[in-house]
């Protein structure tokens, strides 16, 4: 009621926001839907809860309808069936019978063909607005959750594309690109730096993307959906007002990671110049130039041959200008050689242009669009990485025996005992994390976890009579499964409905 009506005090507020640490993850996350986004969703919020709870009381007999339900339609028992759909519909009505109402929600229909031009004009549109958005695709006949879910899958791997990246791209990554034509990136996602001679089309292009993308995040998140981009930790903190360091470098085998090992050397020719007095200027410079001649390339990665500070650099040709994006770091950059005298300059000058300057318009105009919808800091409670996790989902994926067997149910003439149940079940377990990313994408339309994890998909697992293969049904989290008999039937069998997932041909994608 508290909730409901608004009327929790001010200090729970307060004692949320500024001393998180004293609630679990589950409290916090409780509290955010609870409070984030209005009376209306509150009550939605509460009303979800409930309803779970009733369902999950009502779970056996479901089960047991549905498979009398299947029975009656493969006799052809008209009075069977007729007798099962009023016992399912009484359920129904006793599961929803407090409910006081639902959310508005809006639907909006979007080519495939065109996902991206249509996924910005629809964000721009329907930012402000407080009702739930559903997006429903043209020329296909699925609806609901699972298909909105699979929009902003959709949307997100179009973000990683390369032909989607324009004329300046937007994010680290490696020259070209992968096979299916997605960026190289090193698992995380962190901006491009802006050079300060971009133009201003240049800038204004860039950032419109990033205003889009946090517009998409946050109405996802309002939504309880993920958007399935591994945005960067370090992103994410800048996003919320933070500063970053060295530590922030990319790593040494990333893209512009070298800089990571020059900036170890440059805090240790920090704490020389901070013994400077007491060393004396002649003991500085022998210091200096031992760092200059010590091994350098094996210790940090970078080489198997071993290399010095002074080799390395002249073999680089390392010169004041971004590696990244070729922008002189100084007056006349592109003449002015790095050494171990002036390494420490060089390092401060490329992480301010990376770490700051360069990437300080993309973050805001992320912060900008985030807040069209909903303000950044109603996230305060959460950690950086709860923070990642709550948009854009949980990148590792991990589930025990215990967690499949109570949010995979067997249905429609599967029970927990059946072969093939046990054999999913088994593969599931045994399937490395880029497997199971291909799962959940094939059966939820999201490769990633929701925050809290199996509990909020409950999927169903079916029989399959219309096929020798998976296929799935991502609006309402149904898989249907041959009866194999045996796990390297059933790997196989995957493995192709996985393969051909993305085009259609194993997914309900019939014209409507």
């Amino acid at each position: 009621l508290a909730v409901t009506s608004g009327a929790l005090p001010l200090w729970t507020r307060l004692l949320m926001r500024r001393c998180p640490a004293l609630f679990s993850t589950r409290s916090r996350s409780e509290w955010f839907r609870a409070n984030s986004f209005g009376i209306s969703r509150a009550l939605h919020w509460s009303q979800e809860q409930h309803v779970s709870c009733v369902r999950s009381a009502y779970a056996e007999e479901l089960a047991a309808l549905e498979r009398a339900r299947l029975e009656a339609e493969v006799s052809n028992d008209p009075q069977g069936l007729a007798e099962v759909v009023e016992q399912l519909s009484e359920i129904e009505d006793r599961v929803g019978r407090d409910r006081l109402g639902a959310l508005k929600s809006d639907i909006a229909r979007v080519r495939r063909d065109a996902l991206l031009p249509a996924a910005e004009r629809l964000m721009a549109l329907h930012a402000r607005s407080r009702h739930a958005l559903e997006v429903q695709f043209d020329g296909e006949s699925g609806f609901g959750s699972g298909v909105t879910q699979n929009f902003y899958s959709a949307v997100a791997n179009a973000l990683l594309k390369i032909q989607n990246q324009g004329a300046e791209p937007i994010w680290l990554a490696e020259a070209g690109g992968d096979a299916d034509g997605f960026i190289s990136h090193s698992g995380s996602l962190f901006p491009r730096p802006l050079p300060p001679s971009s133009s201003h089309d240049v800038v204004a292009a860039v950032c419109e993307r990033f205003r889009f993308l946090g517009r998409l995040m946050a109405k996802a998140c309002r939504d309880s959906f993920i958007v399935p981009l591994p945005l960067s930790l370090h992103f994410l903190h800048l996003v919320r007002g933070g500063t970053l360091s060295y530590a922030a470098l990319p790593a040494v085998r990333a893209t512009g990671g070298v800089v990571s090992a020059y900036a170890s050397v440059a805090r240790q020719l920090a704490t020389v110049d901070a013994e400077g007095a007491a060393l004396g200027e002649a003991a500085r410079r022998q210091r200096y130039e031992a760092i200059a001649d010590a091994e350098f390339a094996v210790r940090h990665g970078l080489s198997s041959a071993a290399l010095s500070l002074r080799a390395w650099l002249d073999a680089a040709c390392c010169c004041f200008v971004c590696p990244i994006t070729g922008a002189r770091l100084c007056a006349s950059g592109e003449g002015r050689f790095v050494s171990v005298h002036n390494l420490q300059e060089f390092v401060h000058l490329l992480a301010q242009l990376w770490l700051a300057d360069g990437v300080a318009a993309q973050a805001a105009a992320f912060r900008g669009g985030f807040e069209e919808v909903f303000p950044v800091s109603a996230l305060s409670p959460f950690t950086l990485a709860e923070l990642q996790t709550r948009l854009c989902g949980t990148m590792t994926i991990e589930w025990s025996e215990g967690e499949l067997q109570r949010h995979l149910h067997p249905s429609g003439g599967y029970t927990k005992h059946s072969t093939t149940y046990q054999l999913l079940l088994d593969e599931l377990q045994r399937m490395p994390n880029a497997e199971r990313a291909l799962f959940l994408n094939f059966v939820t339309a999201c490769p990633h976890l929701p925050p809290v994890g199996l509990s909020t998909l409950e999927i169903e697992v079916l029989p399959q009579h219309n096929g020798l293969l998976p296929t799935a049904q991502t609006c309402g989290n149904k898989l249907h499964l041959p009866e194999y008999q045996d796990a390297a039937a059933l790997r196989s069998g995957l493995a192709e409905a996985f393969a051909n997932a993305d085009f259609g041909g194993l997914h309900e994608h019939a014209a409507l």
